[in-house]
């Protein structure tokens, strides 16, 4: 394989919590629960603002990146970490709370004070384009039985949330979706629902799975492998582990690295450029992909959807001048961007794949040039093109859902014809 990750200057952009009907949805609900604990905690200071994304928050997003190149020709690629249902509070019955399984409302359907109209639209308007990339993050980013337990117990803080329509309380911020306090059977099976939801929702499976708040166990693991998911986002930050920064430093130095079949990510680089923290801005995480690229990895950028979704416009219009301003610097170092797929793909066979669209796709090839490999064709596609390829050799048979491309090392963008 001809990749040399340190010339290839990799980024990925790896955004949790986009689909995440939380904090809060409007403004009302701020003010009746900013005083609650886990408003009062150092995680509701950082997240008290979040909120579901608008479709004016997805498309000025977007445009900040349509705005940038990378060093291939290409956008940057923006990889939302997607949460694909939230609990159906119309359907929950209190006080008692006894309904089971969680009811749930599933992308990109929400409760009724988290609509965001046109928000559906600007995603898959982005997705055609090549900006805007969904991978896992969760089914409902909850614990379930710990949220469930503290509303049947009449928690205060829980029932206030409840009120408006919000999950936060002290007993969810104290656990996860998939923690390993939550019940097996609970999480096994809201790993395949949110698997499923998924594939239903973009029209593939996911490749790329971030639990939330890295609070997982090797069950969810072993689980996640079964069904298919090839990468694994976070494993130098999961919350629990010992003696987290040497770890953190030896996973920096072992690239690339499997559990299974699963290929864990590099250690992320934190952007958060709302925390007001000198060590998650625009100049750290620059500093950081360069190092990242000189130990021959890509450079993971983490960045919260807080940043560019959030109650206060105006936070959110600071947190995309950041990004403006961090995206000017990698390109001005030819930096190419990548999503987790693309990046499991090449260090697996040397090639990788993603659509844009229905009729086209980028290809990556790192392999001997000219030798045949077979990747996926689009259903029902009976034939493909280079698009400006600049390589005469290019040549692209398809059969049988499958295409045997013949390239040189590059980048390629086919079109694909169902005629």
């Amino acid at each position: 394989m001809n990749l040399d990750w340190s010339r290839l200057r990799a980024v990925v952009f790896e955004s949790d919590d986009w689909g995440l009907c939380a904090w809060v949805p409007d403004l009302q609900a701020r003010r009746v629960l900013e005083g609650t604990p886990a408003y009062r905690s150092p995680a509701g200071r950082r997240y008290g603002g979040s909120t579901l994304e608008s479709a004016a928050d997805v498309r000025h997003l977007c445009d900040t990146l349509a705005s940038f190149q990378g060093a291939d020709g290409n956008l940057p690629v923006w990889q939302a970490n997607t949460v694909v249902a939230a609990p159906d509070y119309a359907a929950m019955r209190p006080p008692r709370f006894e309904e089971e399984p969680l009811p749930l409302v599933g992308l990109p359907d929400t409760p009724s004070r988290w609509s965001r109209p046109g928000m559906w639209e600007e995603v898959r308007r982005a997705s055609a384009m090549g900006l805007w990339w969904a991978e896992l993050h969760g089914l409902h980013h909850l614990p379930e039985s710990a949220w469930l337990g503290a509303l049947r117990r009449g928690a205060d803080d829980a029932r206030r949330a409840f009120e408006q329509q919000s999950p936060v309380c002290a007993a969810v911020e104290a656990a996860s979706e998939y923690d390993p306090t939550e019940p097996a059977i609970t999480r096994d099976r809201n790993l395949t629902l949110a698997f499923e939801r998924f594939a239903h929702l973009f029209g593939r499976p996911p490749a790329s799975l971030c639990p939330p708040d890295y609070r997982w166990d090797d069950r969810l693991e072993t689980e996640a492998e079964r069904l298919g998911i090839a990468a694994l986002q976070g494993k130098s930050e999961q919350h629990g582990a010992r003696l987290p920064r040497l770890r953190r430093l030896w996973h920096q130095r072992r690239w690339p690295r499997f559990g299974g079949r699963r290929l864990y990510l590099p250690p992320r680089i934190a952007f958060e450029p709302l925390a007001g923290d000198a060590r998650t801005g625009v100049a750290a995480a620059h500093r950081a992909a360069r190092e990242a690229w000189g130990r021959g990895q890509p450079a993971i950028v983490s960045s919260h959807r807080v940043n560019y979704a959030h109650l206060d416009a105006d936070a959110s219009a600071t947190g995309r001048a950041a990004l403006r301003d961090l995206l000017e610097r990698l390109c001005a170092d030819r930096a190419v961007f990548l999503t987790d797929a693309e990046v499991t793909q090449l260090v697996t066979g040397g090639w990788s794949r993603r659509d844009l669209g229905d009729r086209t796709t980028l290809l990556r090839y790192h392999g001997v040039p000219g030798e045949a490999a077979r990747i996926p064709a689009p259903a029902g596609a009976r034939s493909g093109h280079f698009a400006a390829t600049g390589d005469d050799g290019a040549r692209i048979e398809v059969s049988e859902g499958r295409a045997e491309v013949r390239v040189n090392v590059g980048t390629h963008r086919i079109e694909w014809s169902r005629m």
